[in-house]
């Protein structure tokens, strides 16, 4: 008969195999799913339940107990404040596992243990980038003093830059050039008057 041989050994002596599992809570409790072999994930679900267990009952005791197998302290934070109030009122099966088939190399079958309620959705990053494209983009400083100068240059602004009620500035008049005479001076006698060049010494 097998006495007191519950749990998966795992190939692993004690210490090493309680170091993996502090670091797998660790990484589940961080990101709310990793993805690991279905055996490793069997035996991290009820350490996972026991310690959403404990920390719904905040106190210090608690605190120290998560704290044991979770050495990060924002990690331990995040524990209390944000994932043991989201089942406060479930019993129970607080994680789920799922089979993704077989590893390659080895053959291993392979799962992902992830927090109810923190449902894998494939398109997040494509929906995450989508929203952002939507989102209308502020100006630095440089970008506002571009438009301020095109401003007073005259030049349409592109769609949407263009303040309500405000006026584009046109562009002034230049004064005409007075006339200017043979010799390159400016004319600044009449019309009528006739400028006359002095005939070369010598010339015929």
């Amino acid at each position: 008969m097998m006495h007191n041989r519950a749990g998966r050994k795992l190939r692993r002596t004690t210490s090493h195999r309680l170091a993996m599992f502090s670091n797998q809570l660790a990484s589940l409790m961080t990101h709310e799913r990793i993805q690991t072999t279905l055996s490793k994930a069997k035996e991290l679900r009820p350490l996972a339940e026991r310690l959403i267990t404990v920390a719904k009952s905040d106190g210090l005791a608690a605190r120290r107990r998560v704290a044991q197998w979770i050495p990060d302290r924002t990690t331990v934070k995040k524990v209390f404040e944000k994932i043991a109030p989201r089942f406060v009122d479930r019993p129970g099966g607080y994680t789920r596992i799922l089979r993704l088939g077989f590893r390659r190399g080895d053959a291993a079958e392979v799962a992902q243990i992830e927090l109810v309620g923190s449902e894998f959705n494939p398109n997040a990053e494509a929906e995450k980038a989508a929203a952002e494209a939507a989102k209308p983009k502020a100006k630095g400083v440089g970008g506002r003093l571009r438009a301020a100068a095109e401003r007073l240059r005259g030049k349409p602004q592109a769609e949407g830059e263009e303040a309500e009620g405000a006026e584009t500035p046109t562009k002034k008049a230049k004064p005409a050039r007075p006339e200017r005479g043979k010799g390159g001076k400016a004319d600044t006698r009449g019309k009528g008057a006739k400028t006359t060049t002095p005939r070369k010494a010598g010339g015929s």
